[in-house]
């Protein structure tokens, strides 16, 4: 009956053994086959067991070189080490404590350590075990970071201009020191609250707010991307010029914005003097015009009036000497001298003529008599008789009244025209068209010569051209030239028939 009981017993122990082995079995493959390092050190400091990771992580071949070395050889920084064996002596237990080792070949490797230390009946240690698991990936994508942070914290803190990010409901997380100088307003007392209320003018914060909404709705937005103007305010309510770029910044989650912002303020004064500069150069010069025109118009008077008087009386009293005036003597001088007084009516002749043609070129009486369209129809006339060039004038004005100011400023832009035309274009055909478009004044002189180059348009020599545009802008017009080489040349007058705030004549 006992052999039974006997054979039980064995069967059982049997079975435990094969359990035991199954388990010891499962247990080396999980130790051999985990991708963490596994570990035993004996109390001298020296491996006692090692798993495949772990020698592979700490650069050896196989676990019996590894075992020469001692465990606390490995570390590169001593007071790590030293803080490591404080936890273990103190605690008995070590969890996550990041270490830096240096594997056999010298390089250097993070690892996070968890340990415990394993002690008899007696409290006394036996052994130390647990795991060490490489790091380095981690720690050098960590301190990437770190360095990506501090050039981020260092670009941000040298920027000239004013850097803010704001996050999706239009809070700011980034003020960095130049936006503190230009709006007046502390880093520590802005982040967390929402920019519309702190540096937008009351006016814009609708619009502000309705941008952001509508970008997170649709995607879109309308100042993405691009360089805008308009105004800021600073902590103590005053407006100012700013210049704005926003872009939106790549980043997982939620849409986070960045704005630059640039104060404009020296510069917007700048261009309002430079403007306040050229305003006042255009009133002097226009000035300038209307004197030169009144004198060209009294001296063109003068030298009509009194010395063309003076000429024709001359001739008429040249005219009664040589009635009146019969030689008693035949003899060779008085015959040249009568001969000398019958020249001298032509030659008064021509000293009329050419007293008539300077009182002309100085002001024509017929754009003062007649008006433009007759007088750039003459004008016309005397270039083609002048030149050889042809020129052919249309007209299409029907009801345009134009003041003296305005008639004589494109009359001496269709001067200026046609001297270029003789002095550069080479041109054999001139054609000229003056008509109305709407309340506009349009003067078009196209010819087929030789055309220009973008540089003659604005080079040193472009001086009479410049000329034009300044006249035609006093009176708020424009002066378009349209030329290429070998296309010839277009000139496009336009100005408005009426000052500003005139209307048409009745």
């Amino acid at each position: 009956a006992r052999l039974p009981t006997a054979a039980r017993m064995a069967l059982e122990q049997a079975r435990q053994r094969n359990a035991l082995r199954e388990a010891e079995t499962r247990y080396q493959s999980l130790f051999d086959d985990v991708p963490v390092g596994l570990f035993k050190v004996a109390r001298n400091g020296r491996f006692v067991d090692a798993n495949p990771a772990l020698i592979e992580m700490l650069g050896y071949a196989d676990r019996e070189s590894l075992f020469t070395a001692k465990v606390l050889s490995f570390f590169t920084d001593p007071l790590e080490r030293r803080a490591l064996l404080t936890v273990l002596d103190e605690a008995d237990v070590a969890e996550h404590f990041e270490v830096r080792l240096r594997r056999r070949d010298g390089k250097m490797i993070w690892v996070e350590a968890n340990a415990r230390v394993i002690r008899n009946d007696r409290e006394q240690v036996t052994y130390y075990e647990g795991s060490l698991e490489d790091i380095t990936t981690r720690k050098l994508a960590e301190q990437s970071l770190r360095e990506s942070e501090a050039r981020k914290g260092a670009i941000l803190n040298s920027a000239i201009d004013a850097i803010i990010t704001i996050d999706e409901r239009g809070h700011i997380t980034e003020f960095n020191p130049a936006a503190e100088q230009t709006f007046g307003r502390r880093r520590a007392e802005v982040l967390g609250k929402e920019l519309a209320g702190l540096i937008i003018p009351l006016s814009l914060r609708d619009r502000h707010r309705r941008g952001l909404e509508s970008y997170l709705a649709t995607g879109q937005g309308a100042m993405l991307g691009k360089r805008v103007e308009l105004t800021a305010m600073r902590a103590d309510g005053k407006e100012f010029p700013v210049e704005l770029a926003i872009t939106k910044v790549d980043l997982e989650g939620p849409p986070t914005f960045t704005g630059f912002v640039h104060d404009i303020t020296q510069r917007k004064r700048a261009e309002k003097q430079l403007r306040d500069s050229r305003e006042q150069l255009r009133v002097l010069a226009a000035h300038l015009q209307s004197v030169r025109e009144e004198e060209r118009s009294r001296i063109a008077r003068e030298v009509h009036d009194e010395l063309g008087q003076a000429l024709t009386g001359l001739k008429m009293d040249l005219a009664w000497l040589d009635k009146n005036s019969r030689p008693a003597s035949t003899t060779d001088e008085s015959r040249q001298a009568g001969e000398k007084l019958k020249e001298l009516p032509a030659r008064v002749d021509a000293i009329i003529a050419t007293v008539r043609k300077i009182a002309t070129e100085l002001r024509p009486p017929v754009l003062d008599d007649l008006g433009l369209e007759a007088a750039i129809e003459w004008q016309s006339q005397e270039f083609e008789k002048r030149t050889g060039i042809n020129c052919r004038f249309h007209s299409g004005l029907k009801h345009a009244d134009l003041d003296q100011e305005r008639a004589t400023a494109v009359f001496r832009i269709f001067q200026e025209t046609l001297t270029n035309v003789v002095r550069h274009a080479e041109a054999t055909q001139v054609n000229v068209h003056l008509r109305e478009e709407g309340d506009k004044l349009v003067l078009e002189v196209h010819d087929n010569g030789r055309g220009m180059a973008g540089r003659e348009l604005s080079g040193p020599q472009s001086l009479g051209l410049l000329g034009m545009r300044e006249r035609a802008t006093m009176l708020d017009g424009e002066v378009n030239i349209i030329s290429r080489q070998g296309s010839g040349t277009r000139v496009d007058v336009r100005i408005p028939i009426h000052r500003p705030g005139e209307g048409v004549k009745s």
